[in-house]
C-alpha cells in the first residue's frame, strides 16, 4: 500500500511548507505564503489516492491497513505538539486564553479544529497570532478527507470509469461551492472541507489517470488516443514545460495572491494548478530533478509535517510572550531555527518507531497519546484555563470580559452580524412620554450600549432604540466586498429613523472610511442631510476610543504576575501609552471636523480616557477592570464610566 517514492515530491513539499513558515513569520513580506497549504492538499490527494489504486490492483484494499498507517503517520508528532502546548501554556497562559487553548487542543485532536474556527469565528474573537493551535485547521481538511474518500473511490471502483468519473464529479461540485461561497462567506470558504475537497480531487485526479489500471486509467478512454500519441512523441518536452509552468504558477500564486482577495476562490487554482503540473511532470525534468529533488529540498520535505506542526505554536508563544506585539525579525529567526531543530528530532526519534515495522499495539499507544491530548483539553477548558493557578487579584483583571461584553452589547439579537432587521426587544416602548435615544452604528455603538443603558436606570426619562450591526458603519448605501450586508441593514434602520424621528440619535463607528467602499464621505454626507429631513432634533457622533495594540488586561496582567513573583516593585500602572495605537486620535480629529461642519454634535473619549500621562488601562473605581477587552471594545466597565463622563456632552443637558 506505499506509492513509488519521488523525491521530486518531497521537494514540492519543501516549497509548501517553506511558504506557510515565511508567511507566518513574516506576513507583510510573504504575503501569498500561506497558499503552501493548497499545495500540501494536492500532494496528500495523489499520494492517497495512489495508495488506494495500487492496493486495489494487488491484493486489495484493506480499510484496517490503510487507516493504521495514517495513524502511525499523522498521530504521534501530533500528541507530542500538542501535549507540549497543553504543558507550556500552564506557565504562559492567562486563564481565558488557557481555557481557549484547551479547546482548540480538543478540537485539534478530534481533527475538527476547521469546522470549530468557522463555528467560533465571530467579531470579537481571539487574534489569530495568539492561537497556538490555529495552523491545525488545514489537518482537519485533510483527515476529513481521507474518512470520506477512500469509501466513495472503491464504491467507484465497481464501474468501468466510476474512479475518474467520482473524482471529477467531487472536484467540480466542489470548486463551485467554493466559488460561489468565496465571495459573501470567505470565512466558510476558507475553512469548509466541501470547498476545499476540489484541491485535494486535483491530485486525486493525477494519481487515478496514472494509476487505476486496464478499465479505469485515463490510457482506457479511446477519445484521448491522438491525445495521448501526441504525447507519447513529445513526452520529454511536454513534461519539462510542465515543470517550468507549474513552478512559475507557483511564484505567481505566492506573490500576487493576498489575504484581501478572496480567497480561495478563483484565485487558488494558481498554487493547486502549480502542483499538480509539477507532480504530473514526474521526476525526469531538469526542475524536479535538480530544484525539487536537490538533498537539501528533500531534507525539507521529510520534516515538513513535524515542521509545520512546531512552528506555529513557537512563533504564537513569542507573541503571547510579548502581549501579541510583533517581535522583532531575530526573534522569529530563532523560533524557525528552533522548530528545525525540533522537527528534525520529531522525525528522528518520535516518528521512526511508529512508521517501522508498525503493530497494533503501537497504532493504539498512538492513537491513545493523541485521546489523552484531546481528553486534557477538554479538561483545560472544562476548568475555565485553572484560573487558581494565578492570585484572586488577578483572576479578577483575567477574567473573561469578552463574554461579559458581547451579552451587554445584546449581540445575536440588537448587535447583528448579517440578517436585516432588528427584534422588538431592542426598541423600549416604556415610559410612553420618554423622550426616544437611538442607538445606531457598528460594535462601537453597541459597546456604548450598557453605558446608555445604566444611564437610563439611573434617570429613567427617556427610552433606547439600539440598531447596531458588526462592519457596518451608520452610512446610508455603505456596501463593500466585506460587509454586503450592510446596505440592507442600514436601509431597515433608515426607515425606523423616518418613523421614529428621535428626540437624540448616537452613532458611532470604529472604521467611517474603507479603502473597498465608495466615497463614503460624499455618503456620510448625504446621511446627514437625510436624517435632518427626518426631523432628528440632535445628532451624537461619537468618536474612537483609544486603540491598543495589546489589550490593557494582558499589560495589568503582566505587571501583576511580576510583582508577585518579586521581579518587579514597580505599582500595577493605571495608565500606559507604550501600547496604544497611534492613528485614533489623529482620526477623532478629522471626524470631528467633518461632521460639526455639518451640524451634528462631535464627542470624542479621548478626554475621558487621556491625559498628559497615557490612556487608562483600568477604570477608575473599580477592582483593576480594564477599559477595553480586546483592543478597542470597552468592557462593561468602561462603557459605563465613558457615558457617565460625557453624558452631558451627549444629551446637552
Amino acid at each position: 500500500m506505499r506509492p513509488s517514492y519521488r523525491s521530486d515530491i518531497d521537494g514540492l513539499r519543501a516549497i509548501a511548507v517553506l511558504l506557510v513558515v515565511a508567511f507566518h513569520a513574516f506576513p507583510q513580506s510573504v504575503r501569498g505564503g500561506f497558499v503552501g497549504v493548497d499545495v500540501f492538499f494536492v500532494i496528500s490527494g495523489f499520494l492517497i489516492t495512489s495508495i488506494i489504486c495500487q492496493a486495489q490492483r494487488g491484493d486489495g484494499f484493506s480499510f484496517g491497513t490503510f487507516y493504521a498507517r495514517r495513524i502511525n503517520r499523522i498521530f504521534p508528532a501530533l500528541a507530542l505538539v500538542l501535549i507540549s502546548c497543553a504543558i507550556a501554556g500552564w506557565f504562559l497562559l492567562f486563564p481565558v486564553d488557557y481555557r481557549d487553548a484547551g479547546k482548540s487542543i480538543g478540537f485539534g485532536a478530534a481533527f475538527l479544529s476547521n469546522l470549530a474556527l468557522l463555528r467560533d469565528a465571530g467579531y470579537f474573537e481571539t487574534a489569530a497570532e495568539l492561537n497556538p493551535l490555529l495552523h491545525l485547521w488545514s489537518l482537519g481538511v485533510e483527515e476529513q478527507f481521507y474518512l470520506l474518500w477512500p469509501p466513495l473511490l472503491l464504491l467507484a471502483w465497481r464501474w468501468t470509469h466510476g474512479p475518474l468519473l467520482a473524482a471529477l464529479v467531487v472536484l467540480i461540485a466542489s470548486f463551485a461551492a467554493n466559488v460561489a461561497l468565496t465571495p459573501g462567506h470567505a470565512l466558510a470558504a476558507f475553512y469548509l472541507p466541501v470547498t476545499r475537497f476540489w484541491e485535494l480531487m486535483v491530485g486525486c485526479l493525477l494519481a487515478i489517470a496514472a494509476n487505476a489500471g486496464p478499465g479505469r486509467d485515463i490510457a482506457s478512454i479511446a477519445a484521448l488516443d491522438a491525445l495521448r500519441a501526441v504525447f507519447d512523441r513529445h513526452e520529454a518536452a511536454i513534461r519539462a514545460a510542465c515543470a517550468w509552468l507549474g513552478l512559475l504558477l507557483l511564484a505567481a500564486g505566492a506573490v500576487l495572491i493576498s489575504s484581501d482577495r478572496g480567497f480561495p476562490g478563483w484565485w487558488a487554482a494558481l498554487p493547486v494548478g502549480g502542483a499538480a503540473l509539477l507532480i504530473f511532470a514526474g521526476p525526469s525534468p531538469v526542475v524536479n530533478r535538480r530544484l525539487l529533488g536537490h538533498r537539501a529540498m528533500v531534507y525539507v520535505g521529510l520534516i515538513s509535517y513535524p515542521l509545520y506542526l512546531w512552528h506555529w505554536p513557537l512563533l504564537a508563544a513569542i507573541r503571547i510572550v510579548r502581549f501579541g506585539e510583533e517581535p522583532p525579525p531575530l526573534m522569529k529567526a530563532i523560533a524557525i531555527l528552533v522548530a528545525f531543530a525540533l522537527a528534525h528530532v520529531t522525525w528522528r526519534v518520535i516518528e521512526p518507531p511508529f512508521r517501522a515495522r508498525p503493530s497494533r499495539a503501537k497504532t493504539a499507544t498512538a492513537f491513545a497519546a493523541v485521546a489523552a491530548a484531546g481528553l486534557a483539553g477538554v479538561f483545560i477548558y472544562a476548568a475555565g484555563g485553572f484560573p487558581s493557578r494565578f492570585g484572586p487579584d488577578l483572576q479578577a483583571i483575567t477574567r473573561d470580559f469578552r463574554a461579559e461584553a458581547e451579552t451587554a452589547y445584546r449581540n445575536g439579537v440588537c448587535f447583528q452580524s448579517a440578517r436585516p432587521g432588528f427584534a422588538a426587544e431592542c426598541e423600549d416602548d416604556a415610559p410612553a412620554d420618554a423622550r426616544r435615544v437611538v442607538l445606531w452604528g457598528d460594535s462601537h455603538a453597541a459597546h456604548l450600549y450598557p453605558g446608555l443603558r445604566a444611564l437610563q436606570r439611573a434617570s429613567g426619562d427617556f427610552r433606547i432604540s439600539q440598531y447596531t450591526a458588526g462592519l457596518c458603519p451608520p452610512i446610508f448605501g455603505y456596501v463593500t466586498e466585506r460587509s454586503p450586508h450592510c446596505a440592507a441593514i442600514n436601509a431597515g434602520v433608515r426607515e425606523r429613523l423616518r418613523e421614529l424621528r428621535p428626540d437624540t440619535l448616537i452613532m458611532a463607528a470604529q472604521r467611517w472610511r474603507d479603502p473597498g467602499a465608495p466615497d463614503t464621505e460624499a455618503l456620510m454626507r448625504a446621511t446627514l442631510a437625510d436624517l435632518r429631513s427626518f426631523g432628528i432634533r440632535r445628532i451624537v457622533v461619537i468618536g474612537r476610543v483609544p486603540s491598543w495594540r495589546t489589550p490593557p488586561r494582558r499589560v495589568l496582567a503582566q505587571a501583576l504576575r511580576a510583582r508577585a513573583a518579586g521581579w518587579s516593585a514597580q505599582p500595577i500602572p493605571q495608565r500606559d501609552r507604550t501600547h496604544l495605537e497611534s492613528d485614533w486620535a489623529d482620526d477623532n480629529a478629522r471626524l470631528r471636523a467633518l461632521f460639526e461642519a455639518e451640524g451634528a454634535h462631535f464627542v470624542s473619549p479621548t478626554p475621558s480616557f487621556c491625559n498628559g500621562d497615557g490612556c487608562l488601562l483600568s477604570v477608575p473605581g473599580t477592582a483593576g477592570e480594564p477599559t477595553v477587552f480586546d483592543g478597542d471594545h470597552l468592557t462593561v466597565a468602561g462603557s459605563v464610566y465613558f457615558m457617565r463622563e460625557r453624558a452631558q456632552g451627549i444629551f446637552g443637558r
